[in-house]
């Protein structure tokens, strides 16, 4: 089972007073869904930015099974909040870019792209241009393309944060279903502690100045749904509420006044 790892990490951009992430540690497995959580600083955005390849340690190691990461990879695929499509290409071309770039032939990554249109509900839409969608639709096909190479790791940056809440509940439990049909590991960046509490198999707060784990702990809502439970009843479970108030009772812990 392939492990992305952050070992004793601690990052400082050049001119910063302070690191911006200090001895951080972390593990995220293949079937694994981590949310990391945390006030404005926290370096949140930082932490994607490492497991990415984006932005090397100042000290500690980033490894995948023990292999140092030394920039970004095809075995990770990073969604943002921005959903980063290309204008002038259509819906499907989006989603066929990774395997177009990866050298698959035009008509496997053609059905590969259709297959993944199909399981992010945008059956139908491969031809048309990007901006004829909406903003949940656009979210769709990014999440599509990060999935269509099927990456051992899915990183994400916030990126239902701009979907209004309707969307977003619809979104999550799409993004469920299609983690646990690619049995990919998934690294969520949110500032919504519900959405981390119901998607996570594991939430991780930040605490700020600099960048730390205050807290981590292991839930299993989002398993619960995939087995059948009805959402809104899991987010109105007791056990949920009282996880909910020890996450927020985290991020504010220590919070200056």
């Amino acid at each position: 089972m392939s492990v992305l790892s952050l070992s004793h990490v601690t990052l400082t951009y050049e001119r910063a007073a302070m690191p911006v992430l200090e001895d951080v540690s972390l593990g995220l497995a293949r079937g694994e869904f981590v949310s990391i959580i945390g006030r404005s600083g926290s370096g949140k955005t930082s932490l994607l930015n490492l497991a990415a390849g984006f932005v090397m340690p100042t000290s500690g190691r980033v490894t995948i099974d023990g292999r140092p990461v030394k920039g970004p990879g095809p075995e990770r695929a990073v969604v943002f909040q921005d959903d980063a499509l290309y204008p002038w290409r259509t819906v499907e071309e989006n989603v066929a870019l990774p395997l177009k770039l990866r050298g698959t032939p035009p008509a496997a990554r053609r059905e590969q792209a259709r297959r993944m249109l199909h399981a992010v509900g945008l059956d139908g839409h491969g031809a048309k241009p990007i901006w004829e969608l909406s903003g949940g639709q656009r979210q769709r096909v990014g999440i599509a393309r990060a999935l269509a190479a099927e990456p051992e790791f899915l990183l994400m940056d916030e990126p239902l944060g701009a979907l209004d809440a309707m969307t977003r509940d619809q979104m999550h439990e799409l993004l469920l279903t299609l983690w646990h049909s690619s049995h990919a590991g998934a690294l969520l960046i949110t500032h919504s502690v519900e959405e981390a509490l119901f998607l996570s198999t594991s939430v991780i707060v930040l605490a700020p100045a600099p960048g730390r784990i205050a807290h981590r702990e292991h839930f299993d809502f989002g398993r619960r749904f995939l087995a059948g439970e009805d959402p809104r009843r899991l987010k109105s479970d007791p056990a949920f509420i009282a996880a909910r108030e020890r996450l927020v009772a985290a991020i504010h812990e220590r919070e200056p006044q």
